[in-house]
């Protein structure tokens, strides 16, 4: 896939989450794993020159979908941790 199409559906899937999860808490959970996994691979595989353009954007959307999870997840959950990790991790590696 090209850089253009793998940005659009990059983009597309952290928007759909932040927006599935905003407000709600009747979220269906089972998808929420598979759902960050996909994420975090998807921007791993994303040029270092296009993440440069926005990730501190993107870390910021991912604060907004880890206050959302909170609300709706166990404390302990996976999908808590992993969120956290990225997060982190972008802190630490943007590029």
């Amino acid at each position: 896939m090209g850089s253009n199409r793998d940005l659009f559906n990059f983009s597309a899937k952290v928007g759909c989450l932040e927006g599935y999860l905003h407000e709600r808490k009747d979220a269906n959970i089972s998808t929420l794993q598979n759902w960050v996994g996909n994420i975090e691979k998807m921007y791993r595989n994303l040029p270092a020159e296009i993440k440069g353009d926005f990730h501190e954007d993107y870390k910021n959307i991912l604060e907004k979908i880890l206050q959302s999870s909170e609300k709706i997840l166990k404390k302990e959950d996976e999908v808590l941790t992993k969120l956290k990790s990225m997060i982190a991790n972008i802190s630490c590696h943007p590029l």
